[in-house]
């Protein structure tokens, strides 16, 4: 195996010797002196910072829906099925939006609350889940929420 090592090593260094254009010896005084590397700057990080996304926070400040309105809708959502517990913060926050779209739908009379309930049962809530659920949103928090005049 060390011999074919040797071999190829040689028969590399014969290759690279023919190869070579240069018709002076090397080492004469005409060859061009290679300046040192320098490594490049790194360019300054962009001065665009990147916007966290804060559209849900802005919907519940807008509709005045408080960080306590949004843990108890999750505290009767977990305990009517509609989430797995414990429903943590982020999840919470986006489900409340989704709500007081609900509440903003039927008061604008575009959808029922029996719309809603209906829906919820044709994918698994059992009719005391969905009336649960629904009675808290329906008495409770919509009408905390801030409505539009």
């Amino acid at each position: 195996m060390r011999r074919f090592v040797m071999v190829g090593l040689a028969a590399a260094t014969l290759i690279l010797a023919a190869c070579s254009n240069d018709s002076e010896p090397v080492g004469t005084s005409h060859e061009e002196v290679a300046e040192p590397l320098t490594e490049e700057t790194a360019a300054p990080e962009s001065t665009v910072q990147e916007t966290e996304d804060t559209s849900v926070q802005d919907y519940l400040d807008e509709h005045g829906i408080s960080d306590a309105m949004v843990r108890q809708l999750a505290a009767v959502a977990e305990a009517n099925n509609y989430a797995d517990p414990p429903m943590d913060e982020e999840s919470a926050k986006l489900f409340a939006t989704v709500i007081g779209d609900h509440c903003q739908t039927v008061a604008a009379g575009e959808r029922t609350w029996n719309y809603y309930k209906k829906d919820d049962k044709s994918t698994g809530g059992t009719q005391a889940q969905v009336d649960a659920f629904y009675g808290f949103a329906e008495d409770t928090f919509c009408p905390s929420m801030k409505t539009e005049k």
